[in-house]
């Protein structure tokens, strides 16, 4: 497929993409609106990158260890002392919001971030975070500088009672060897001093380092009690739910284009028959009355589409002579009667002289089409009635159009159809007119069609769009080929129609059958072929009030 197909795909089912992107986005609205609104506020704190407050750390920290460090108090922020600690500062026994921390760039700020439904809870307990923060870390540097100082302070002791044993042997010596014995241990004595001094050194850097313990981290900015909520976000969901109901749309759009089975355009229906050629493609046009479109609207662009099959046709005719050229379809209400109608005004228009024999003797329609009598036609001259007696000739367009009628609906349609004296009728037809245009039943619910496909010359195929399915154009000229039926081209008819489908069995559903005998016509409740013109009484175009067709 090309771009041009994925948008051709796009533009055939605008409608299943348009309701994907519009119920996405109706449910993000709708959720919107239900949401409560939610604040947040947000403090910043500087964390010093060394382990604690001391105006006697010399060591210096690598970035690494510094992004490390900060890592390490967002954890600690975020855990549960912190928020015990913030219960116990404000006086809170219930549940709190959590508080997440992150770091600021590159740098050693930290911010606090809480949200809440209230604006003034969320920026009181941000700031209430970063102070139980610093109380917390203050607490545990100050614990372990005790510890240590309690440490340091044991080996202090613990040097000056060696430092009290030696001078007490010393003095215990006698004194005559008092100096000798003090000379021997000054040397030991003056390492445990050295190494007490170094000790109390440390223990008094301990104090004063404990005296400026400020929980190794200080406030950059308090929070402030914000005024815009950060969920819910319109703008933001609408633009999500936009892009995702697209997705969703076009999803389901390329889905159900690929399992539909229906005739979307003139490549699907030659596919469908094997390569055989489309003729013609005609728009969906209704004319303003109930007469064929090139009687009521003779310059419609559809009319056109008429022309351009009849000249289909006599290029056919240049290889192979058509005189008798029957017009059918896979089910009902695809428009072969209209085609076979519009088709027939067109050869007369030429100036030949034209049959159009109405052959469907299910449920014959020409004879409505053209406002003529038809209790009498095809049936009568089958059983030996002239012909001429029995066509109705008209004026189309400055042509002569020879109308017959199915006549009386026979209990037999398909034997009557493929007997010696209809054959022997439809010679005598084609000896006098230049072309007979036969309308025939359906192919798939009945045989009639398939039985006077082999008393003609050529055959074409009527199929609608968005509404025959593939399978069936495919069964329909397997039929027809199965049986020799001189098929020579297709129709697709009512192009950009409502998309529907029609669900056929075999036992045609549609008025089709042996229930309608002795009468005229189709059974009152028999549905209409809905791709035949309708007529139009509340509406007239250009001024033409709808006339029947004058019969000579």
């Amino acid at each position: 497929m090309t771009l041009r197909d994925y948008w051709a795909v796009i533009v055939r089912r605008k409608w299943l993409v348009l309701l994907g992107v519009g119920a996405t986005v109706l449910a993000a609205m709708l959720m919107v609106a239900r949401q409560t609104p939610v604040y947040e506020a947000e403090a910043q704190m500087l964390v010093r990158s060394l382990p604690g407050d001391s105006v006697f750390q010399t060591q210096s920290v690598n970035a690494a260890n510094a992004a490390r460090l900060i890592e390490t108090e967002i954890q600690i922020l975020e855990g549960a002392p912190v928020e015990d600690r913030v219960r116990t500062n404000l006086g809170i026994t219930d549940d709190i919001p959590n508080v997440s921390g992150s770091a600021v760039g590159q740098t050693d700020v930290v911010a606090i971030r809480v949200r809440s439904g209230d604006p003034n809870t969320a920026s009181r307990l941000a700031n209430a975070y970063m102070q139980a923060y610093i109380d917390v870390k203050r607490e545990q540097n100050m614990n372990s500088l005790l510890d240590a100082s309690t440490e340091v302070q044991k080996k202090v002791s613990e040097l000056q009672d060696q430092i009290d044993a030696i001078d007490a042997k010393v003095a215990a010596a006698p004194p005559a060897q008092q100096a000798e014995t003090e000379k021997a241990l000054a040397a030991q004595r003056q390492r445990l001093v050295d190494q007490q001094s170094v000790f109390k050194q440390r223990l008094d850097q301990m104090q004063v380092d404990a005296s400026l313990q400020s929980g190794n981290a200080q406030p950059v900015r308090p929070a402030k009690v914000p005024t815009d909520p950060v969920e819910p976000t319109p703008l933001r969901t609408g633009a999500l739910a936009l892009v995702v109901g697209l997705l969703l749309g076009l999803g389901a759009a390329f889905l159900v284009d690929h399992l539909d089975d229906s005739l979307n355009s003139p490549d699907d229906l030659e596919r469908a028959a094997g390569g055989l050629a489309v003729l013609s493609v005609v728009p969906a046009d209704n004319p303003p009355d109930n007469r064929p479109i090139a009687i009521s609207e003779p310059d419609d662009p559809a009319v056109e589409t008429y022309r351009h099959l009849r000249t289909g046709l006599q290029f056919i005719g240049l290889e192979r002579p058509i005189k008798t050229l029957q017009v059918t379809s896979a089910l009902p209400g695809e428009g072969k009667t209209t085609t076979a109608a519009n088709l027939a005004i067109m050869f007369a228009q030429t100036g030949k002289r034209v049959i159009l024999l109405d052959a469907d003797l299910r449920r014959p329609r020409i004879h409505q089409v053209f406002a003529v009598d038809g209790t009498r036609g095809l049936t009568n001259g089958v059983l030996g009635e002239p012909l001429v007696s029995l066509v109705h000739p008209m004026s189309v367009g400055g042509g002569v159009l020879n109308v017959l009628p199915s006549g009386t609906i026979p209990g037999n349609p398909s034997e009557m159809l493929g007997g010696s004296r209809m054959r022997n009728l439809l010679k005598e037809l084609a000896v006098n007119a230049d072309v007979v245009i036969i309308d025939s039943a359906p192919v798939l619910p009945v045989t009639d069609s398939v039985v006077l496909a082999g008393l003609v010359d050529a055959v074409i195929l009527v199929a609608k769009a968005h509404q025959t399915s593939r399978r069936q154009v495919a069964e329909t000229v397997e039929t027809l080929n199965r049986t020799g039926a001189p098929l020579v081209g297709l129709v697709l008819n009512r192009v950009e129609a409502t998309r529907g489908r029609y669900g056929y069995g075999y036992g045609y559903g549609y008025g089709y059958g042996y229930g309608a005998k002795g009468g005229y016509g189709p059974l009152p409740d028999t549905p209409r072929d809905d791709s035949s013109p309708q007529p139009r009484p509340t509406k007239q175009k250009r001024g033409k009030a709808p006339k029947a067709p004058k019969v000579k």
